[in-house]
């Protein structure tokens, strides 16, 4: 057998198609299964994302001067078509997060093998992580798509000649959107710095139209004038984007061990005084990021070598302030994870030059370690968020609780926090569900019901209902506070 027979095999032909449908599949998959059922149901967060998205008014222009506004505008109209459930809030997550493993494939692929493009983007994409901000109601997963949205834009633009005007211009706009995520900014400015540093980038630049990077510069511009009114009609907004005031932190000494707790506690011992999912990463993919520095310094000369660590010392000086932003780090990790299983692939075919039985059968231990690899870090997202307590227990699924009680008696009335009152609000409109609701503090009198009258209160609100329940709602996900509703009726 030589090597050129080897390659006459459909099945060899067809390796790399069959790699990409298994990766969309096993993808697909994954972020369907765990935004439905693992863990089930909206964290306080989510539900805050939800009530800010549903904020967005087209009668009210300033009302879209919020961070993150085009994913706020993505979920308002899947809650609006769909109606607001676990899944229809995080709908626009998975596609997202869908979008963003794609593009990763593609910028893997434009700059390794298509080889090491698939196991990289299967070790990145099913990663806690990864999972984690894909299944999630809330905007993180922004952090991800638009690097990866850029860098897809520019690598598959250059060329001899230069940068692709389109592709320039893509990017401008990519940017200008991206300019409403928290921490984008330093994204932006990662690229800007590392290619201005390299050499050959430098001369790309300055063979590029003049046209397509003043469209580009004038749409970022346009984009900073905005954010810029934007924070002077509030404040926030600019503090949100440049430093996320609710995690900022000036005790360096504290946010290194929350970020080392989360990087390298591979007992996850840690998640229960943090709260914070922990590892990030498994300790297989730190060993491909270790070996993807020492190739990429080896490769220094590189331009990828400049944005790269470029990309890494802006975002590492952005998590010592933030230690809850460790997701910045997800593109730079791929691109040296890429490096990573590029180098330990080229070594281990090295040892069979010539010999096509053996490069055959060696696929055998690779890919039982890279499956291993990528199952593990899948297992420990479905174990620890579904079994874990600490991060199971952030999760209420109150709002399917209620839909089901309705439906089993929709004339009943519903009692509330009135730190629930929004979300229920939006729950009960985008249902087309119509039961009487009444909202209560801590400042409330105790409720007695009317004769014949049958209520659902929600367990924040059971303190003011005078009388037992008839029975309580439990859901049995939670390992504490189970108890969701009260049903009384008189």
């Amino acid at each position: 057998m030589t090597k050129n027979s080897v390659k006459k095999y459909t099945l060899y032909r067809l390796r790399f198609w069959i790699g990409y449908g298994f990766l969309a599949v096993l993808v697909l998959g994954v972020l369907t299964f765990a935004s439905l059922y693992v863990p089930g149901g909206l964290t306080d967060m989510e539900n805050s994302s939800v009530v800010k998205s549903d904020s967005l008014q087209l009668s009210n222009p300033s009302s879209f001067l919020v961070t993150d506004m085009p994913y706020h505008g993505l979920q308002k109209f899947s809650i609006e078509l769909l109606g607001l459930s676990s899944f229809s809030a995080k709908l626009p997550s998975v596609i997202i997060g869908f979008l963003s493993a794609v593009a990763l494939v593609f910028v893997l692929a434009r700059r390794f093998s298509q080889t090491t493009s698939i196991i990289t983007a299967g070790i990145i994409i099913v990663s806690s992580l990864f999972i984690s901000l894909a299944t999630t109601a809330t905007p993180a997963i922004m952090a991800v798509f638009w690097p990866v949205i850029l860098l897809l834009a520019l690598t598959y633009g250059v060329h001899r000649q230069g940068v692709k005007p389109s592709s320039v211009c893509a990017a401008g706009f990519v940017g200008a959107l991206s300019l409403f995520t928290p921490f984008s900014i330093y994204v932006i400015l990662a690229l800007i710095i590392g290619s201005l540093l390299h050499p050959h980038a430098r001369y790309l630049i300055r063979k590029t139209s003049n046209g397509a990077l003043a469209t580009a510069s004038l749409l970022i511009f346009i984009s900073m004038a905005v954010v810029a009114y934007a924070s002077y009609q509030s404040l926030s907004l600019a503090s949100e984007l440049l430093y996320r005031s609710d995690s900022f932190s000036l005790d360096i000494t504290t946010n290194l061990s929350l970020v080392a707790m989360q990087i390298v506690d591979f007992s996850s011992s840690s998640t229960a005084s943090t709260g914070m999912l922990a590892p990030v990463f498994g300790l297989s993919s730190l060993a491909f990021v270790i070996i993807g520095c020492y190739q990429m310094y080896k490769w220094r000369h590189a331009a990828l070598y400049y944005i790269t660590f470029t990309w890494l010392l802006l975002t590492t000086a952005v998590i010592v302030f933030n230690p809850s932003a460790v997701y910045l780090l997800v593109v730079p990790f791929a691109l040296l994870v890429a490096s990573g299983v590029r180098c330990v692939l080229n070594y281990w075919y090295r040892l069979f030059p010539r010999n096509p039985y053996a490069r055959i059968f060696a696929l055998i231990p690779v890919t039982t370690l890279f499956a291993c690899i990528i199952l593990s870090s899948t297992v420990q997202f479905f174990y620890a968020f579904h079994y874990y307590a600490p991060l199971a227990n952030r999760s209420r699924d109150d709002l399917r609780l209620v839909k089901e009680e309705l439906q089993k008696s929709p004339d009943s009335s519903l009692v509330v926090n009135s730190s629930e009152d929004d979300i229920y609000r939006i729950f009960l409109s985008t249902n087309n569900l119509n039961p009487s609701v009444t909202t209560v503090d801590s400042a409330s009198q105790q409720i007695r019901l009317k004769e014949g009258q049958r209520a659902i209160v929600t367990k924040s609100a059971a303190s003011k209902l005078v009388g037992t329940p008839e029975y309580v709602v439990a859901d049995t996900a939670l390992h504490r506070d189970s108890d969701r509703l009260y049903i009384y009726k008189r």
